[in-house]
């Protein structure tokens, strides 16, 4: 399956957050097959899935709004 990375994610603002969420989960859990993952609960929240495919972490970085991370380990 390729390497995987870990990764934090959030968002711009609550507008982006709002029209990405949906998405994100849905690239996340496609990548991942997990149902939930950690995440703060500031508004925009930012998130920590488990380790994910460049793939996949390249789809997260083209949605508009969503800021991606990778975590050093």
């Amino acid at each position: 399956m390729g390497d995987r990375k870990k990764i934090y994610y959030t968002f711009k603002g609550v507008e982006e957050w709002e029209q990405n969420n949906k998405k994100v989960d849905e690239i996340v859990k496609a990548d991942t097959d997990a149902e939930h993952w950690a995440c703060n609960k500031a508004l925009p929240p930012t998130c920590y899935p488990p380790a994910m495919s460049i793939e996949a972490i390249d789809k997260l970085k083209q949605l508009d709004g969503v800021v991606v991370g990778e975590i050093d380990e």
